[in-house]
C-alpha cells in the first residue's frame, strides 16, 4: 500500500499582527524582530472550523505559560482578543505566535509581537487513520530548547522529521542522551502494553499537549520514563497532536502494529468532541 507522507509547505495564509489595540491584517514579521533573526519565539497551532479555534483558549492558557516561562511580556489585550479574528477565516490550521520583538540578544523582552497566522489546508484523509502511522526511531539524542515548549526554533525537530521521511517514516520518535522516549518531532506519543497506557514523563522535555491532555482525561495513563525495550514491547502505539488529533501506528522501527483498540476508541471520542464543538 502506498504511504502518504506529510506536506506542510503553507498555502493560502492570512496573517494578522497586533497593534496594541486590535489585530491589523499584517505582510509578516518584520527582519529586526528577534523572532526573525534568532528564533526567540514561542507559539501554539490549532484547527480552525467555522471560525472557531479548536480548544482555542486551552491553546492560549499554554501560551501564557510559555510566555512566563521565557520571559516574555504579553501586550495587553492581544491574546483575549484571538478569537475574534478567527470568525471570518476559512476552515485550516491556526497560529498564535508571540515573538521577543527587537532588541539586543541580551535585552529584556518587554516588547512582544503578536502575530496570528491561519493557512488553508485540508484536512487528513480517512484513509490516513486507517492505514496509521509508520514510525522511526531516531538513532540520536534530542534535547530540545525549552523543553516542554513550542518555540521558534523547530530546526532540530525538523532534522529528525526530514531524516525520517527520507527513510519513509510518517514520524519520528524521539529520545533523551539517557535513552528515554520524548516524543514524536511534531506529536506526543502514548504505548499500550497488555492493557496499560503509558506516556512519557514531562521531565523528559514531552510536551503537555492540549490534545496529550485530553488524552489523559478520557483514559487512565501512567506517565513514566519510556525506553527503547519498551517499545519493542508495546501492543499498540499512537500519537497526539492538534493537527493529527489521535494517529495509530501502523509500525515502529519496522514492527508491524495491528492492534488499534485503544486509539481508534480515542479517535471516535475525539472526533465526536470535536464535531460537537461546530454544532
Amino acid at each position: 500500500m502506498k504511504t502518504d507522507f506529510r506536506n506542510d509547505a503553507p498555502g493560502d495564509v492570512r496573517t494578522w499582527q497586533w497593534t496594541g489595540s486590535e489585530f491589523r491584517p499584517g505582510e509578516g514579521v518584520p527582519v529586526t524582530d528577534r523572532g526573525f533573526r534568532y528564533g526567540m519565539s514561542v507559539f501554539e497551532s490549532f484547527p480552525v472550523r467555522d471560525g472557531v479555534g479548536v480548544f482555542l483558549d486551552a491553546h492560549l492558557e499554554r501560551l501564557r505559560c510559555a510566555c512566563a516561562v521565557t520571559g516574555f511580556v504579553l501586550p495587553d489585550g492581544a491574546l483575549e482578543k484571538c478569537a475574534g479574528v478567527l470568525t471570518n477565516t476559512e476552515d485550516g490550521f491556526g497560529r498564535v505566535y508571540v515573538t521577543a520583538g527587537d532588541g539586543a540578544v541580551t535585552g529584556r523582552f518587554e516588547e512582544c509581537r503578536v502575530f496570528v497566522f491561519v493557512e488553508k489546508r485540508d484536512g487528513v484523509p480517512a484513509r490516513i487513520y486507517n492505514r496509521g502511522y509508520d514510525l522511526g526511531l531516531n538513532g540520536g539524542a534530542h534535547v530540545p530548547v525549552f523543553a516542554g515548549l513550542k518555540t521558534g526554533n523547530y530546526w532540530g525537530n525538523l532534522l529528525a522529521f526530514r531524516d525520517g521521511v527520507a527513510a519513509r517514516c510518517n514520524e519520528t520518535l524521539l529520545f533523551t542522551p539517557a535513552g528515554h522516549l520524548i516524543s514524536g518531532c511534531m506529536a506526543n506519543v502514548f504505548i499500550v502494553t497488555n492493557g496499560a497506557v503509558r506516556t512519557p514523563d514531562l521531565s523528559t522535555g514531552a510536551r503537555a499537549g492540549v490534545v496529550r491532555e485530553w488524552v489523559m482525561r478520557q483514559a487512565e495513563v501512567e506517565e513514566r520514563l519510556i525506553t527503547r525495550a519498551d517499545l519493542a514491547e508495546a501492543d499498540e502505539i499512537f500519537l497526539s497532536s492538534s493537527w493529527l488529533g489521535i494517529m495509530p501506528a501502523a509500525s515502529a522501527g519496522g514492527r508491524p502494529l495491528p492492534e488499534r483498540k485503544v486509539s481508534a476508541m480515542l479517535l471516535a471520542m475525539y472526533r465526536n468532541e470535536v464535531h460537537g464543538e461546530r454544532e
